[in-house]
């Protein structure tokens, strides 16, 4: 549970990440509006899909996530017009992520934040106007990740002698390479989108508060791609979140000034960040104090409603996504099982032919 891994990750990155969140919170403090804080946070996110490319490549890359972040997020609020399309939409952006993430051989956390903010996306209730401030507040985020990824590689590069990283195949290679030997990819992608839309469906018919934490939840438990690694995840995630929920309740005692929140959710920010590469049930310690004081900053809901709201998205999240893992990995066997008696047939049906030619000569 409490295995640090060894990893080459530089703080660099870690204080980067900081930095990018730090950006739309002080702007909202400052402001007086912290609306900005929280939905810039959002666009933040994009900053983790952080690789050591070169400053354009790297800019271009992390473009891309946030207008993926942006996307979903608007789909997210859209969908609540139409309240039974929020299972749908999630599900949607899901399998889209999912596809996009297995053929390109993006790294974690891959489509994880993209499925995230649009679920979240779909806890909000803004009329159009709202909805397109709320997502330049997001696009602020995104403008902080591209600008301090940049200036993170760049120190890299040139301080610590870390060299660029290049991936010179193209998205056609990539294509091509995932049709013809990832033969999971599709059922595997539509099996995931699957599992979110019952969780998301479920959360949303109990009733559950913030039920878009049960679809968060069952997103993350799924990143991993053995059921080994996801049951892991699932042990980490319940333990670590009721350990990050406990200290969310200390947190709440204290009664932070907004400005005191601010500076505790960038000091939360990097732990995380710190944490997530080396032992994911440590970064839970974090993670959830700091969802819990992000949703307080801009929301009317009492502390321990939020708290409460918290342990239901993940213990059910958490239980929905390993439970659609385990037979995301029966059905799985069983295909490659089809497969090979298929090969077989196949096998048996032409070595019958080619030895009646044989004979014939």
């Amino acid at each position: 549970m409490l295995h640090i891994r060894q990893t080459d990750d530089t703080l660099t990155r870690v204080i980067g990440s900081g930095l990018s969140t730090a950006v739309p919170l002080f702007i909202g403090l400052l402001a007086g509006n912290m609306r900005i804080g929280t939905f810039g946070a959002l666009g933040a996110f994009a900053f983790l899909s952080f690789q050591p490319f070169s400053p354009g490549k790297l800019a271009v890359r992390i473009l891309k996530v946030g207008l993926a972040i942006m996307a979903g997020f608007l789909a997210g609020a859209l969908s609540t017009y139409v309240p039974w399309m929020i299972p749908i939409t999630i599900s949607l952006v899901s399998l889209t992520g999912f596809l996009v993430v297995r053929i390109l051989h993006i790294p974690n956390p891959g489509a994880f934040f993209v499925i995230m903010v649009t679920a979240m996306g779909t806890g909000v209730s803004l009329d159009i106007p709202e909805m397109i401030q709320a997502l330049s507040f997001v696009g602020i985020g995104v403008a902080a990740s591209v600008f301090w990824a940049v200036l993170a590689v760049i120190f890299n590069n040139r301080v610590l002698n870390r060299p660029y990283r290049n991936d010179a195949r193209s998205y056609r290679e990539h294509l091509y390479d995932a049709v013809e030997n990832d033969s999971e990819l599709l059922l595997s992608s539509v099996h995931h989108a699957g599992i979110l839309f019952l969780a998301t469906y479920l959360a949303h018919s109990l009733g559950i508060g913030n039920f878009y934490w049960v679809a968060v939840s069952c997103a993350a438990v799924l990143q991993g791609r053995e059921l080994k690694v996801i049951f892991h995840r699932h042990v980490q995630r319940i333990v670590g979140g009721m350990v990050g929920l406990g200290i969310g309740v200390f947190l709440f005692s204290l009664h932070f000034s907004t400005m005191e929140t601010v500076v505790v959710l960038i000091v939360l920010n990097f732990f995380v960040e710190y944490a997530m590469v080396r032992n994911y049930g440590l970064a839970n310690f974090f993670t959830n104090p700091l969802a819990l004081l992000l949703s307080n900053l801009s929301s009317s809901a009492f502390a321990m409603d939020l708290v409460g709201f918290r342990f239901y998205g993940l213990v059910l999240g958490s239980i929905v996504g390993f439970a659609g893992a385990a037979l995301i990995s029966l059905a799985m066997d069983m295909y490659e099982k089809e497969l090979k008696l298929a090969q077989k047939y196949h096998k048996d049906v032409q070595d019958p032919v080619a030895d009646e030619d044989a004979e014939a000569k």
